[in-house]
């Protein structure tokens, strides 16, 4: 015969248990439907597709497809999520690296949106969906985000949330509350139209239900409406000096074959050549030139090994009456090398030159392998850097007054490539004094992708997260100055043979977002971490899942 356990709830209680809950869990198929479009909806919001509303959506989807009984089906809904989004955002790594590096890191970066999805998950079935289960998973995706843009070895902040908002109006917030402010009022957004979504639709019990659900989703419309008239703060030029005259200059390259991976002939020549050309143009308009900038690697190789081109970069800024900034690579010892900005003068001839800044960041896996004999047994493609590239030490901060004797000259910030995506190396350059920002990078390496118009959507939301003009030059393009206001006021497209030429504004103030520095950030991911502490704490159960249901299924005997 059968009988039921003492204390073992009966399906009809179950079913009550189960009616009672706040929340329906999402069915697995539309569950996985929400993991490929959430990570589709998250890759257009950002450049070249700059569907920046879709950002928001993307994480709604995100979270509704991790609303499951399953912590399993959780975790591949997650997965296809980060899948979908950075396979294809980080592509530009196949042009270099290769198709399994470049997959491997797909794959390694979508595992925060598994984590994103984890932690999300366990909040919203303890605590539900409300105000401040909202609040919590919108900081739980600024907290992964910004573990993510650090760690491990740096980091990589490519996909970060701000750097799809290069378009929106929701940039104007960016001097206020910084990059990590923004990826929270991204979460927010994206859990007010989840919220207003399942209200709707009815697959919420409690709280806001039916057509009430239209609330979260005019209060969501609403913030982004406001954001286009928050005014940015005050932010003053240096007495007596509002602008400096620079020239970007971008010679342009034949592609760089993939399997050699080395600079083709007449990078030199092509950057000189516009750099002449540039200077006639300064001269015909009557404008005298401040500072001249060449790209990252425009060189070819370090010109202070060769007296040659060292006599012709001094004379360079002779004719400009300017300093004239390059980009090389300075081998060190046998195995290292480091990516330098040398500021070459008309006394330079010599090779001595008055201000070298070393690159701080380099990029692990593109220009140095951390680890380098383990994942030697993972893959031979770690022998393709060769050379692995030193950090430098000192903030990369100019002062043009003091080399050139001109007092009215500025101070003047330099980063290199990837670099102007840490907003912490744009922080501490700031606060070191940068009145404005020179960015060198040499986008040859990444060929034909959208790398280039990702990065330089990062300047321009670094420019007015920063309150500092970023002067933006590739080899190869694309090529822009961008204003504290991230007003674009000169470029040079991809692929194009030209020069950047404008009077960019000079700046002193310090936006509150560089003034908190990483406190923004900490403080977001303790609201967070805080929050999913709490939801731990409980028994409450807001979603079923399938402990539950399999604790409330009668176990029988004979």
């Amino acid at each position: 015969m059968t009988a039921t356990r003492s204390g073992v709830r009966s399906p009809a209680r179950r079913h009550d248990a189960e009616h009672a809950a706040e929340l329906l869990p999402t069915p697995w198929p539309i569950a996985l439907l929400c993991g490929v479009a959430g990570g589709f909806a998250c890759l257009v919001a950002f450049p070249p597709y700059g569907l920046w509303a879709l950002l928001p959506v993307s994480v709604a989807l995100l979270v509704a497809g991790v609303m499951v009984r399953s912590a399993v089906l959780a975790v591949l809904v997650s997965l296809l999520w980060g899948l979908a989004f950075f396979v294809p955002l980080t592509v530009w790594a196949n042009t270099y690296a290769g198709a399994m590096p470049w997959i491997a890191l797909g794959v390694f970066e979508s595992l925060s949106a598994v984590l994103f999805g984890l932690l999300a998950r366990t909040v919203i079935v303890r605590r539900g969906l409300r105000a401040s289960s909202c609040l919590v998973v919108a900081a739980l995706w600024t907290g992964v985000e910004l573990l993510r843009s650090h760690a491990p070895w740096g980091g990589l902040p490519w996909g970060t949330s701000a750097y799809a908002l290069s378009e929106s109006p929701l940039l104007n917030l960016g001097p206020w509350i910084g990059t990590a402010g923004l990826a929270l009022v991204v979460g927010i957004l994206g859990m007010l139209l989840l919220y207003g979504v399942l209200a709707l639709t009815g697959r919420t019990r409690r709280g806001v239900r039916g057509v009430a659900g239209v609330w979260p989703l005019s209060l969501a419309v609403g913030l982004v409406l406001v954001t286009v008239v928050v005014p940015l703060p005050q932010n003053r030029a240096p007495e007596g000096r509002s602008s400096m005259t620079i020239a970007g200059i971008q010679g342009n390259m034949d592609p760089i074959a993939p399997a050699a991976l080395s600079m083709p002939d007449g990078v030199y020549e092509n950057h000189l050549d516009v750099t002449r050309d540039v200077i006639t143009t300064a001269e015909d308009k009557g404008e005298q030139l401040e500072l001249v900038v060449w790209p990252e690697d425009s060189t070819e190789y370090d010109p202070r090994q060769d007296p040659v081109r060292s006599a012709q970069l001094a004379q360079a800024s002779a004719d400009a009456g300017a300093p004239l900034l390059v980009g090389t690579q300075t081998l060190v010892g046998d195995r290292n090398r480091l990516n330098n900005s040398l500021l070459y003068t008309a006394d330079s001839a010599d090779g001595d030159v008055p201000y070298t800044y070393a690159k701080r960041h380099p990029v692990p896996f593109g220009e140095y392998i951390p680890a380098r004999s383990f994942f030697r047994m993972l893959t031979d493609k770690v022998d393709l850097i060769g050379y692995d590239m030193l950090p430098g030490k000192e903030v990369g901060v100019m002062d043009l007054a003091s080399i050139t004797g001109d007092e009215d000259s500025a101070k003047v910030g330099v980063l290199i490539c990837f670099e102007i995506a840490y907003d912490n190396l744009v922080q501490d350059t700031v606060r070191d004094g940068a009145e404005v920002i020179v960015v060198q990078s040499n986008t040859a390496l990444f060929g034909d992708s959208d790398e280039s118009i990702q990065q330089l959507a990062q300047a321009k939301v670094m420019a007015v997260v920063s309150g500092r003009s970023v002067v933006h030059v590739a080899t190869v393009g694309e090529s822009a100055i961008f204003s504290p206001e991230g007003r674009r006021l000169s470029s040079v497209g991809h692929w194009e043979q030209g020069a950047l030429l404008a009077e960019v504004p000079l700046r002193t103030g310090i936006t509150p977002a560089v003034a908190a520095g990483p406190w923004i950030g900490i403080g977001i991911s303790a609201i967070g971490l805080i929050g999913l502490l709490g939801a731990l704490g409980t028994r409450r159960r807001a979603l079923p899942t399938a402990r539950r249901r399999d604790r409330d299924r009668p176990r029988t005997r004979s």
